[in-house]
């Protein structure tokens, strides 16, 4: 029954928000080998199916509108996508990148 509960319901969004579970997701995603995905911010509690298609439409008009700018300008850009929910999983990405950033400071520096 838990399955069937909507994806925007406070429990689904609260599963999804949970740091340990997405730590426990991304120990295993390393193991496998995959890459997760990157996408910008909103919050989860307000993004319901009907917003998730509107922004989906909203994606492909930005890169309509892009291609007939490039056509009319000879210059190629790639739109940025409308923001998707940040939760617990991009949350540790974000520290774990950071992390990464600052031991390769650390080592450029040569501290420590």
């Amino acid at each position: 029954m838990i399955e069937r509960l909507p994806d925007h319901g406070h429990y689904k969004v609260a599963i999804r928000d949970d740091d340990e579970l997405a730590l426990r997701q991304r120990d295993a995603e390393r193991e496998s080998g995959r890459k997760p995905s990157r996408r910008a911010a909103v919050d989860a509690r307000a993004w319901t199916p009907e917003r998730a298609a509107l922004t989906d439409v909203a994606d492909i008009l930005l890169t309509i509108r892009s291609s007939l700018e490039a056509q009319r300008t000879g210059k190629s850009q790639k739109p940025n996508p409308m923001p998707r929910p940040r939760l617990a999983r991009d949350r540790l990405d974000a520290a774990d990148a950071y992390d990464r950033h600052r031991e390769r400071v650390r080592l450029m520096l040569g501290r420590g």
